[in-house]
């Protein structure tokens, strides 16, 4: 019996330290997934708490509207509602001003330029005496901008004022209307514009090769342009015609600036073929002019007829090829006039051109010494002629820099017994142009 109690306290006491053993080792190393699961439960606890505060936020903002659903609904499709119509407006706006300047072509160019003219020295022994003296300038020769406007398919206006040297003058100011019903596409323009006639008038001064226009085309028709009314129309494939009535004395008339003394107006026509490869033109002009003579100051007829060529051509592998030549005959001032001009055009590669023009004028090739009352020399000798020599180079695409040399003959009577080194005498001028188009 005590060996019994013996072994049972024995064991009893053996149960105790493990037990004990076994709680100390589970406090001193905690077990690594009782661990994981109070920290997965804590963060459950916080979310749980994060939830509720939400539920409890948004049963708050139910609650409010509840209350008044109606009005905020209303409130909500209101303000939109301004906002899209702000934005309609706004587009509507966007769109008129894009389209309006779709329609508005705007473009110019200026030309500013270094000259020197050096005249020659005529010994007064041969008869003339020059007294002219050696020059050389900056200036602006040319700074235009032009606005064409196009509102619709059937008319466009166009206004082109010139703000060179010491005034700003207005060079053209017209109106087109053209008709929508047949082939010919029939243009009318009224207004202040370029005469119809041959080819150097009309063309651009920002893309001709030389500096200036021939002394032909600045003697009969000085300024280019006249108030008056034009038809264009092609009544045939490549073929185009232009018929005009104008004042006649030119924008650049310093007696008759806006009014027309002659009662008659002054008739322009012009017919033009392109053959693709080399273009045609004839020009015919008749009208009157009134001036002073010995005789009396009445209305003096005044006509001119001209022709024109036109060739463009890939002629070198280097470049472009082109020749322009024209030539006038007719009556100014009761005398018979005759010019002309030959350029030839030869482009290397996209930026080097070159250009020589040979152009001349008289103003009265008669030979009849007595309706004239002058002498048979003073008829030989009265023309004069301009040859032009141009480099042009194209800095880039808008800019292009030109340096050109022209020497001008004025053929004169000066006693030609005396010295007939003075048959002639001569201005050499020396042209450096910087020209920005746009």
């Amino acid at each position: 019996m005590n060996k019994v109690k013996v072994l049972v306290t024995s064991l009893a006491i053996v149960m105790i330290c493990q037990t004990a053993f076994a709680q100390r080792s589970r406090t001193a190393k905690p077990d690594t997934a009782v661990v994981n699961l109070q920290q997965k439960m804590e963060a459950l606890t916080f979310q749980v708490n994060s939830l509720g505060q939400e539920l409890n936020a948004a049963k708050d903002q139910l609650n409010k509207q509840e209350q008044t659903p109606v009005q905020a609904v209303e409130e909500k499709v209101s303000a939109a509602h301004d906002k899209l119509a702000g934005m309609e407006e706004r587009m509507l706006t966007a769109e008129s001003d894009i389209g309006g300047m779709k329609k508005l072509k705007v473009s110019g160019y200026i030309q500013t330029r270094f000259e020197y003219i050096n005249h020659d020295r005529i010994d007064s022994a041969a008869g003339f005496t020059d007294s002219r003296t050696d020059s050389s300038w900056f200036y602006v020769r040319r700074g235009r901008i032009k606005f064409v406007y196009t509102p619709t398919s059937t008319s466009q206006y166009c206004i082109y004022p010139d703000f060179s040297k010491d005034k700003v003058t207005l060079k053209e100011a017209w109106i087109t209307l053209t008709e929508p019903w047949t082939k010919m596409k029939f243009n009318l323009t009224m207004g202040q514009m370029n005469w119809p006639f041959g080819v150097e008038i009309e063309r651009s001064s920002s893309v001709r090769e030389v500096p200036e226009r021939s002394i032909m085309s600045n003697a009969l028709f000085k300024g280019e342009r006249d108030r008056g009314v034009k038809l264009n129309f092609t009544p045939v494939q490549n073929l185009t015609v232009d018929l005009g009535v104008y004042n006649g004395y030119g924008v650049d008339n310093s007696t008759f600036t806006l009014t027309d003394p002659t009662k008659p107006k002054d008739f322009v026509g012009r017919v033009r073929y392109d053959f693709g490869l080399v273009a045609l033109s004839g020009s015919w002009y008749e009208g009157r002019e009134k001036f002073s003579t010995n005789k009396d100051s009445a209305d003096h007829y005044k006509g001119r007829m001209g022709g024109a060529l036109e060739f463009y051509h890939q002629f070198l592998p280097v470049g472009g090829t082109g020749l322009l030549a024209e030539v006038v005959k007719g009556e100014s001032r009761e005398k018979e006039v005759m010019g002309y001009y030959v350029m030839g055009i030869q482009n290397v590669g996209e930026r080097l051109g070159f250009a020589l023009r040979v152009d001349s004028y008289d103003p009265n090739i008669s030979s009849d010494t007595t309706a004239f009352n002058t002498t048979a020399n003073s008829l030989k000798y009265d023309q004069t002629t301009n040859i032009s020599l141009a480099v042009n180079y194209w800095w880039d695409a808008a800019v292009r820099l030109t340096l050109a040399l022209d020497r001008t003959l004025y053929h004169t009577d000066m006693t030609m017994g005396q010295d007939s080194k003075y048959a002639s005498y001569q201005d050499d001028k020396i042209t450096m142009q910087m020209q920005i188009k746009f």
